[in-house]
């Protein structure tokens, strides 16, 4: 129900939507050509607890993200976890999908 009040509260102009197993805390950041998206596992055995004394990996995750005009979105690189992603593009929108995460995991898209 919130996630419905949001999406009409933002006239279902959200740029970003992730689907996947866990709990995680995404912050999308614009620089000039490039997006970065910073995805935080939150995902615990003692969630909205602290300190959290164990890390469980999730994923994987399908990212779909709409595209500024001055950034291309043809490759995606994964940075925590040295790795490419291959990046599909349609109608303003890119979507890739990330491996396992086990604490976080930066994007970084140009």
């Amino acid at each position: 129900m919130l996630a419905n009040l949001i999406r009409w509260t933002a006239k279902d102009n959200i740029p970003l939507a992730i689907e996947g197993p866990g709990l995680l805390d995404c912050h999308l950041y614009r620089q000039p050509g490039r997006l970065i998206l910073h995805l935080v596992n939150l995902t615990s055995a003692s969630t909205w607890r602290q300190p959290v004394h164990e890390l469980i990996p999730v994923g994987p995750f399908q990212v779909r993200l709409r595209l500024p005009t001055d950034v291309r979105g043809k490759r995606a690189r994964l940075l925590v976890s040295g790795k490419g992603a291959s990046v599909g593009a349609k109608g303003g929108w890119c979507h890739f999908e990330t491996g396992a995460i086990l604490d976080h995991e930066v994007v970084v898209f140009g």
